[in-house]
C-alpha cells in the first residue's frame, strides 16, 4: 500500500496516510509536476494511460505525482521524471498551488527542468507524449481534455521553461 503525505493546510505534515484512503476521505496530501522543456522551449505532455483511476486518457504535465511518506518534494520530483519519462535533469521549483477535484485534494509542487536527453515513458503510466510549443500547451489547457491540476499549474510554469 502506498503511503502518502497527509498535510494541513500551510503543508504541515500530520503523518503518513495510505493513498487510496486520504482519497477516499478527502484528506490534503503532497503531491507535484515537472514540466520538462527542450532547449528550443517546446514543453513535453503525456497522454496519460486509460488505466489510470483518475482522469484517465487526459493530457498532463511531463510527470504528475505523489510525494510518498519519507521524501521531499524535490525527492519525489526527480524519482519520477526519472520513472515516467527517463530523463534526469536538474530541477527548479517555480511554486505551489492547492488543488481540490475529487478524488484529488493536494497541495501540488511545480518544477521546471529542462533536457535534449531521449524520453523513455512508462507505459503504465503513459500512452504517449509529445514535445509541443508553449502556445500549444496554452492551446491544449484552452480546449483539453487534460488533467485539471495541469490547468492550474501550466500558468505557475509557463513563463519560467
Amino acid at each position: 500500500m502506498e503511503r502518502i503525505i497527509h498535510v494541513t493546510p500551510d503543508d504541515a505534515v500530520l503523518g503518513a496516510v495510505e493513498r487510496d484512503r486520504a482519497h477516499a476521505e478527502g484528506l490534503l496530501h503532497r503531491s507535484g509536476m515537472v514540466f520538462l522543456s527542450r532547449p528550443d522551449g517546446t514543453v513535453l505532455l503525456q497522454h496519460r494511460s486509460p488505466a489510470k483511476r483518475t482522469f484517465p486518457g487526459r493530457y498532463d504535465a511531463s510527470c504528475a505525482f505523489h510525494v510518498a511518506f519519507g521524501e521531499s518534494y524535490a525527492d519525489a520530483a526527480e524519482r519520477e521524471l526519472v520513472e515516467e519519462t527517463g530523463v534526469s535533469a536538474p530541477l527548479t521549483l517555480v511554486g505551489r498551488f492547492v488543488h481540490h477535484d475529487p478524488p484529488e485534494h493536494q497541495i501540488v509542487a511545480v518544477f521546471v527542468a529542462r533536457s535534449d536527453a531521449r524520453v523513455r515513458i512508462d507505459p503504465a503510466e503513459s500512452t504517449g507524449c509529445e514535445f509541443v510549443s508553449r502556445d500549444e500547451v496554452d492551446r491544449i489547457v484552452r480546449t483539453g481534455p487534460i488533467t485539471p491540476w495541469l490547468r492550474e499549474g501550466w500558468p505557475i510554469a509557463r513563463d519560467r521553461l
